[in-house]
Formats: structure tokens, sequence, C-alpha cells
């Protein structure tokens, strides 16, 4: 995993991390707040040599002094001290009680040992450290003092007194808190991975490309007014996801300089993954550069394309395939250089028409008359209509919704076009949020000519002649002679199926 990756997870997973952080750094206060202070007092205790052992020199004999001190500071809560101090004191505690009190330690390299004493009460930690300082000196020397002799070989003296003190050892706060605070932070980044390698969810352009082992052609980002804009190109000069639709278009023109595909099936792993938002733009998009192009609604099941451009959906797709309508008359204009095929009336076997040698026969005949055929079909997983249509294309796309389709779904997509020989042109990540897709704000690009205002709104209209139009009668003639401009060039095929209509069309490109 790369460091992009960790960067990515701890932005999106950062609720987990704080999570994780606030429960530790809560657990050690609370553990700090509850747990009794204790006291410790320091009573410190000098050993030296008695003079009464035969040495070589003093330095022999101060080396010896300093080994047996080590062994001392091992022997400070033996019983019979402990049993003096409980004596001495009336301590109301047992001798192990006392004895978990009292601990020793011996500084390297010096004759000294610190008998140290801890407790709640800081007076009664003061007064157990000296007390076991005093008893630990009697029993020591008593240790050391030869058998015919009344003098002992060490000398042990309470250098210094313990005194009662100020703050306590423990709880320590600034510590528990700080390990609460590390601990936390390493737990919620760990829960975070964890949480990330488990889901198995497309989060981005390299983990959609290595599960579905194809190049990402395009990453289209959210917008929420795409449903009442389902055109991008329409929706603003300063719509993000209109240029991520031009960048889709260009990357398919250069997938393949010699043969590019001209029919473009766009599917998906299952339903709500914006497949049919995806079809729209790139017809749009590549009407947009001058091509003539045909979307064809393949989707039978739950076909959306003429409810979403507000077509009229009585004829369709079935109807050109049970030859009840000539292919022309079927043809509904979307815009400049588009035409729409819409899905027709839903057949009771969706995945039988579409597998009818007609299907075929209606693209070639859609090849001979524009650039470009853009085909909605349905999901692949769940019916298998998408993979039929998939088949009679160039090539495909398959669309993946950021953070809703799962890798195993796309790895079985990818699968399913496989097995009838489709041509998986790439994969579309789509509605990545904007802050994800790495695009530069086009808030300083206006496109010559456009009717929409800096917003990306349509300017309000002034209102015109007294029967009340919203069109004053100059932009009504400037609208007429573009009509009657671009009707000059419609074909008379195009004419006769809609006499009504004018679009215009590229050189070169007509129906």
């Amino acid at each position: 995993m790369t460091l992009r990756a960790y960067v990515r997870i701890l932005r999106e997973r950062w609720r987990i991390v704080a999570l994780a952080l606030l429960l530790t750094t809560g657990l050690a206060t609370l553990f700090t707040a509850l747990t009794p202070k204790q006291y410790q007092a320091d009573a410190l205790v000098f050993v030296s040599s008695n003079g009464t052992r035969a040495s070589t020199g003093q330095y022999d004999e101060q080396a010896a002094t300093q080994a047996q001190v080590t062994t001392f500071s091992q022997l400070v809560a033996i019983p019979e001290i402990v049993d003096a101090v409980r004596s001495k004191l009336n301590l109301p505690l047992s001798q192990a009680q006392v004895a978990a009190k009292l601990s020793a330690t011996a500084p390297t390299a010096q004759t000294l040992i610190i008998i140290h004493a801890t407790d709640g009460n800081p007076d009664l930690a003061a007064a157990i450290a000296n007390q076991a300082a005093t008893e630990f000196c009697r029993v020591m020397e008593d240790y050391k003092r030869p058998t015919d002799s009344s003098k002992s070989d060490v000398k042990l003296i309470v250098s210094r007194r313990a005194t009662s003190p100020d703050s306590p050892v423990s709880p320590k706060p600034v510590l528990n808190i700080s390990l609460g605070v590390l601990i936390g932070l390493l737990l919620g980044v760990a829960l975070a991975v964890a949480r990330d390698v488990l889901d198995t969810r497309i989060k981005d352009v390299e983990g959609l490309s290595a599960a579905a082992g194809r190049p990402t052609m395009g990453v289209i980002a959210e917008d929420h007014k795409a449903e009442r804009h389902p055109i991008a190109t329409r929706a603003g000069t300063r719509n993000v996801r209109a240029e991520n639709f031009r960048q889709l278009r260009a990357n398919l023109q250069f997938a393949n300089v010699d043969e590019h595909p001209r029919v473009i099936a766009v599917t998906s792993s299952v339903p709500n993954e914006g497949k049919t938002m995806v079809a729209i733009n790139l017809a749009s998009t590549l009407a947009e550069a001058g091509f003539t192009v045909c979307l064809v609604d393949a989707d039978l099941r739950r076909p959306t394309i003429a409810k979403l451009l507000g077509l009229a959906r009585p004829v369709g797709l079935t109807n050109v395939l049970i030859q009840q309508i000539d292919l022309l008359d079927a043809l509904q204009p979307a815009g400049s250089n588009l035409f729409v095929l819409s899905s027709g009336p839903t057949p009771p076997n969706p995945s039988e028409v579409l597998a009818s040698s007609y299907v075929r026969e209606v693209i070639r005949s859609l090849l001979d008359r524009v650039d470009y055929v853009i085909i909605d079909t349905a999901p692949l997983l769940p019916v298998a209509d998408g993979s039929e249509v998939a088949a009679l294309a160039d090539g495909s796309l398959l669309v993946a919704r950021h953070k809703v389709t799962t890798e195993p779904q796309i790895k079985r997509a990818v699968a399913t076009l496989e097995r009838v020989d489709a041509n998986l042109v790439g994969v579309v990540l789509n509605r990545l949020p904007n802050r994800r897709t790495g695009e530069y704000s086009y808030t300083y690009y206006r496109a010559e000519g456009t009717n929409h205002g800096l917003d990306g709104r349509e300017p309000k209209r002034k209102r015109g002649g007294k029967d009340g139009s919203t069109d004053s009668p100059s932009r009504r003639a400037r609208r007429n002679a573009r009509t009657a401009e671009t009707s000059a060039v419609i074909t008379p095929e195009i004419q006769k199926a809609h006499p009504a209509e004018g679009v215009s069309q590229r050189s070169g490109g007509q129906l």
C-alpha cells in the first residue's frame, strides 16, 4: 500500500481515528481520576566497612562493600524488618501489605541504599521509610557480625531521613493521557486501514483498473444537479462534469487510433451506477465535437433516456425490430447532430428480442447514416440483456459507481463480457466526489457564444410584446433565421421523418 493510499484512508476514515482517539484518551483520563494517589518517601542508608576484616588494601575493601550493597538492597522487605516496622508503628496491616509498601534500590558503583516506602498518606509513607531504614541497619549489621566477635564487619548509617512528599508518584496524568493519545492514534489508524482493506467497494481509479484489468477511460465527478441537467454540457460553462465527459470522449477516440470503436455499448455490473447518464453525455459530447451520433436505449427493462431528455416514448427500438415502423421514423432529434432511438414498448421477453439478428441489422443501418452509435444497455449481472448487446458493439464501457460498486461485482461483470467475446475498451469511475477528482476549478472558463450566465444558469429573459410572449420580436426573428439555416442541411430522409424539426449536421455526417 502506497503513502498516497494511506493519506486517502485517513482523509476518508478520519472519524474512526477520532473515535478511537477520544475513547482511549477518555479511558486514560478516567483511569487517572479513579486511581488512588500514592506518595513515596525515600530514606538514604550509607554502607561502609567496619575495618574488622583483613584486606590487602583500601580498594579491595571498598569493592567488597559495594558488592554487599547490591545484596542488602534485596533484603529490605524480609519478615524480620517488616514485623519490626509493624510493631513500632502499630500498623493495622498484614505482613504482606507492609512488605508491598517497601522497596530499595542501590545506585551503581556506590555504597548507598535508598529505601522507598509508598502509601496514600504522605506522613505515613515517611514514617514507614524512616522506621524501615532504622530496622534495616540493625538487622544487616547483625547479619554481618561474626560469631566470635561483638563487632559487625559492616556499618550502616541512615544518612538522610525521609520527609513527607508534596506530590504523589502515581497516578501520572501527563504520562497516562499521553499514552492514551498515542494508543488511540495507533489503534484508530489500524482500524481505519483494516476497515479499508476489508471494504471491497471501488474507492479510486487504481482499484477499479486493478479489479477490471482494463484502463480507466474516464472519471466523472459527483454532481447533485445531474437529475435536473442530464446533459452536462448544457448545465453551465463551469460544469466540471462536462469536462470529465469531454476527457472520456478524447480517451475513447485515441484508445485505438487504427480501429477506434464506432458502436459503443455503455453498461454496468448492477443498477443505479449511472450508466445511462454516461451514455447520454458521451453521445452529447461526441455530437458537440461535430460527429453525427445516435443514442440507442437498449435497456428494455428499465428505459430512462426518453424520460431524462423529455422525448416522446410511444415508438422506438422494439417497434423497429418487429417492423411496425421504419427506422428513420423512430429517430428523435435531441440536439445538434444528436438523435435518439428510444426503447419503445417493453416486450415480455427482452433477452430474446435483443438476441435476434434484427438488432444487428438495425445497428448496421444506423452506421450507414451516423458516425457513432452509443447504446445504453441493461446491467450485466442481474440479466443477460447487457452482454447480448455488448457482443454486437465494437467496444464496451463498464461504468462503476464510487463507493457503491464492489470489486467482486466488477470482476464478475468483466467475466460476463469475456464469455460473449465482447471488447471491453475500458472502465469509467462515476460519481467521484468533487474534492477527489483532482481537477482545477473552471471558474475562469467561459465559452464564447454561450446562453448561460456566469453562475451556470440561464439568464432571465426580458418580457416581449403585448401578447405576453417571453421572446422579443428581434429574438424570434433571429431564432427563425437560425432554424431556416439548420433546416437547409438536413437530408430529405430526415425531413420526411421529422418535417417540423431542424437539426444541424456535421459536414459529411448526413443521416
